[in-house]
């Protein structure tokens, strides 16, 4: 008997059991106007996907001591408009970054420069991403996709948003930046195919090329990032509502995802859906 314990114990040191915390993927949008600030955790591990505008970065410090977060692994900057990589410097001195990923091209905007001077004090590795990259952090894997071209137009960041998918077990999702027309027509040519879950592009301004992205996606699941200032287009949601989709919008509130590996819970302003 005291042998047979004794290897149960071996046992459960060698491979302990998965806790719910282990087995789930948990993505929080943040509700910080109109800006993205994503917060993605399984496994222990944490990845915050933008960083709002500038003040939206104690908020997503305060969401993370919240949470007993004490690292990011990985930070990914999708474009560098204010009300993307705004909160980032502060975010950068307030908590460990292990790694920040990037859009590779220049901006001279004031938040880039407090940004870039913040991953320089505080010694953070920054990759610019140029290619597609496929990887693996914990149970989550990441497929970004970086823009095709390197000039859209005069003060035209939006098309540089690294577009990134995340697979977790049987579920996916698709965060798409502020990508607009150039940069859709180009994701349609790639066919990146279908994801379950879909972060509307560009706070749900309609684009010509909006409808054919959206059916390409056919997602079950969007989330748009807007505010009462400045909402959602109506036929942006009529789009995805005409396909099934449901549609929450973080003027309303912040949305929280749950994926047990093969179906989605979200989860906002106290209304719970399957």
């Amino acid at each position: 008997m005291r042998k047979s314990i004794l290897i149960v114990c071996i046992l459960m040191l060698l491979f302990p059991c998965n806790t719910l915390a282990q087995s789930q993927l948990e993505i929080t949008f943040l509700d910080v106007g109109k800006a993205d600030a994503i917060v993605l955790q399984s496994e222990e591990k944490t990845v915050l996907i933008d960083t709002g505008k500038n003040k939206a970065g104690n908020l997503i410090l305060s969401y993370l001591e919240n949470h007993q977060i004490t690292k990011i692994d990985l930070m990914i900057i999708t474009h560098f408009d204010k009300d993307h990589v705004g909160g980032a410097d502060r975010v950068l001195y307030g908590i460990d970054v292990d790694q920040v990923f990037i859009p590779d091209y220049f901006s001279d905007s004031k938040q880039f420069v407090e940004f870039m001077a913040a991953v320089e004090d505080t010694q953070t590795p920054c990759t610019k991403i140029k290619e597609n990259i496929t990887f693996d952090l914990g149970e989550m894997v990441f497929s970004i996709d970086v823009a095709n071209q390197t000039y859209y137009g005069e003060d035209e960041e939006n098309d540089f948003s690294l577009v990134t998918g995340v697979n977790f077990q049987n579920t996916n999702i698709l965060f798409a930046g502020d990508a607009e027309n150039p940069r859709l027509k180009e994701l349609l040519q790639e066919q990146i195919g279908e994801f379950d879950v879909l972060k509307v592009p560009h706070h749900g301004v309609k684009e010509k090329k909006s409808g054919d992205f959206f059916r390409m996606i056919h997602p079950g699941i969007a989330i748009i990032t807007s505010d009462a200032e400045n909402p959602e287009d109506p036929e942006i949601v009529d789009m995805l509502k005409d396909m099934d989709t449901e549609v929450f919008l973080t003027r309303l509130g912040t949305v929280s995802l749950i994926s047990d590996g093969n179906h989605w819970t979200a989860h906002q302003e106290g209304t719970n859906s399957d």
